[in-house]
């Protein structure tokens, strides 16, 4: 276990936090309690001197055998004197019958006003709270009266509370201790067990996933770290799968242009006629190799994000027949007629060489893929989008491999194919084009039969 993981870290803060709480709370308890009942023992005092008081003021005189019943019927005891400050009553505490109370408490009591204080034994160390009240008789200051009584009770009640209060705390702090450590566990555990798995991933082992079973933040981020796993293995799989289809369409070419190009220096040939058809298969081969590099170089700018689009108005019916013009003669070698299909379309917000692009590749792969019959290109509007289609009546493709038609170098009848001059990369360029100019591009097909591709593209591109 980390001396600074975050096991310890959390149980560190949640036990800082259940002291910061605990610690404050008994004490402010103690201090209700010390106050609560000190205010209830000043209360009973003084009420019982006000009783006293206005006992004795109405039966004054009083002998010393009022006194003496006075003192075992009262709680605590009480201390009784003249106007000149003479005890009256029996001995209280230390003070004996006869004797003269101070002169301060005699003056304070002849104006009239009460008072209370605390007072000590001196022989036996107890503390009391006494009060003074004077005994007013027929409007004359007759004497006074002080009531005492004993708080050591009350200390004695508050070391008692007190320690109920310390074992409650200490009991808290053990039930917050085991509680800290079970919730720090829990929430430490998937966090150890996300950074033990981002450790294997970053040595490589993509296939590592994290079983946790929450729904909460803990478990969203363990969803995201399982998905990443599986985004990067299967981003190191695409790239293996890319470099060897990148080194085996190369590889074709490049092997083409060495061999003609070889037989051309060696003077290998019968006639001109065959050296023309030499000259050609490397004029194809390099066009293949170029349009190959240039397909690569556009998808890597697209995936960084480094395509920039020029936006301007984009007339959709001009476009078609520009680029329908393009594809003509190669349509026209194979006999294959272009039927174009549009009604008043109105124009686009939009980068129009991309959508060219776009359309170009289509009609390519459309002629590539067609033997005989026709290739139908449609353009109509729909709400706040413009759709294209382009349908052909070639070979189809088979629902198998319609999934994975836009990915990169995915051919299919690759041998057939590879003779029809495909890269494998014009549909995946279509794909990413049309994401960037915010449409989609969808496609069905029956094999046998023919394929269309239906591409959405929105009236304005919000930038």
């Amino acid at each position: 276990m980390k001396v600074n993981g975050i096991f310890l870290k959390l149980g560190f803060i949640m036990m800082v936090l259940f002291l910061v709480i605990l610690l404050p709370l008994g004490f402010i308890i103690d201090r209700i309690f010390l106050e609560v009942y000190s205010e209830q023992v000043h209360q009973n005092v003084n009420q019982h001197a006000d009783k006293l008081k206005n006992t004795l003021e109405n039966n004054f005189p009083v002998d010393s055998k009022a006194f003496d019943y006075l003192s075992s019927t009262t709680e605590g005891e009480i201390l009784v004197f003249d106007e000149k400050g003479v005890i009256l009553s029996n001995s209280v505490l230390e003070f004996q019958k006869g004797q003269q109370i101070q002169n301060d408490f005699l003056q304070i009591l002849r104006k009239g006003k009460y008072f209370d204080r605390g007072y000590k034994n001196p022989e036996t160390n107890e503390e009391f709270f006494f009060v003074g009240r004077p005994l007013i008789v027929e409007g004359k200051f007759s004497g006074g009266i002080f009531v005492f009584s004993s708080i050591d009770k009350i200390h004695q009640l508050m070391h008692s509370i007190r320690n109920w209060i310390i074992v409650s705390i200490i009991g808290s702090i053990m039930l917050a201790l085991f509680y800290t450590l079970f919730v720090s566990r829990k929430i430490s555990k998937p966090l150890i067990l996300m950074e033990r798995a981002t450790r294997e991933i970053a040595k490589g082992n993509l296939t590592t996933q994290i079983k946790i079973k929450s729904n909460d933040e803990i478990g969203s981020l363990g969803k995201a770290i399982n998905k990443l796993s599986l985004e990067l293995n299967n981003y190191r799989t695409n790239r293996s799968e890319l470099l060897a289809n990148i080194s085996h369409e190369l590889r074709t070419p490049i092997s083409y242009l060495k061999g003609y190009a070889h037989l051309i220096k060696t003077h290998q040939y019968y006639d001109e006629k065959e050296l023309e058809s030499y000259s050609i298969i490397i004029e194809n081969e390099s066009d293949r190799l170029s349009k190959l590099i240039q397909d690569l170089f556009e998808l890597s700018k697209m995936e960084e994000g480094k395509v920039k689009l020029y936006y301007q108005m984009v007339d959709i019916e001009e476009l078609i027949d520009l680029t329908s013009r393009k594809v003509k003669v190669k349509a026209q070698k194979k006999d294959l007629e272009i039927l174009i299909i549009k009604n008043d379309l109105p124009s686009i917000y939009s980068d129009g060489t991309r959508i060219h692009q776009v359309l170009l590749n289509l009609l390519e792969n459309a002629i590539n893929y067609t033997e005989k019959g026709r290739i139908v290109v449609k353009a109509e509007q729909k709400n706040e989008f413009i759709l294209i289609t382009v349908k052909d009546t070639g070979t189809g493709i088979p629902e198998e491999d319609l999934p994975f038609i836009f990915d990169r170098f995915h051919r299919v009848e690759k041998s057939r194919s590879r003779e029809m001059g495909g890269t494998g990369l014009g549909l995946a360029v279509v794909y990413e084009l049309v994401k960037l100019l915010h449409g989609t591009v969808t496609v069905t097909s029956k094999y046998g039969y023919g394929t269309e591709f239906c591409v959405s593209l929105p009236l304005s591109i919000e930038q």
